[in-house]
């Protein structure tokens, strides 16, 4: 049973590391952006929680309790990534603007973060990066 804790982690950490790859190379490769950004490329969120599900359909199988909760959950967590998350970036910059266009001698008024929620490719990506880590771990090191 401790495949279907440690291979999410796993799964977690190796898309952190390909979004830092991926997202930091423009900019310099900065290490905030594991823990600052909120988004890009691939979705980590997207692929932990399809990797959870992907790890409990392989022990447990697709007509189980545990499946049908996991598959619900990746539902929830990959709508919100790309839907409200998403909106509400949208939100900041625009609110952003016009902090800037209202408040232009104050330099002191916080910017909010803009860089939040996933594109429909990120996300997409981040669900076939957590589908295929999770077999390829699975079925080499577990399933024996």
């Amino acid at each position: 049973m401790y495949q279907l804790i440690i291979i999410p982690l796993v799964v977690g950490a190796i898309t952190q590391i390909i979004k830092l790859i991926i997202d930091g190379i423009p900019n310099n490769l900065n290490w905030q952006h594991l823990y600052n950004d909120y988004g890009g490329m691939p979705s980590s969120h997207t692929a932990f929680v399809v990797s959870l599900a992907t790890a409990i359909a392989f022990r447990e199988g697709l007509d189980s309790a545990a499946f049908a909760i996991s598959l619900i959950f990746m539902l929830i967590v990959v709508r919100d990534a790309v839907g409200f998350r998403r909106q509400l970036g949208k939100n900041a910059s625009i609110t952003n603007l016009l902090t800037e266009e209202v408040f232009k001698k104050k330099n002191n008024i916080p910017r909010l973060r803009e860089k939040i929620g996933h594109t429909v490719p990120e996300v997409i990506a981040g669900a076939l990066l957590g589908f295929s880590l999770t077999s390829v771990l699975y079925l080499a090191f577990f399933f024996q």
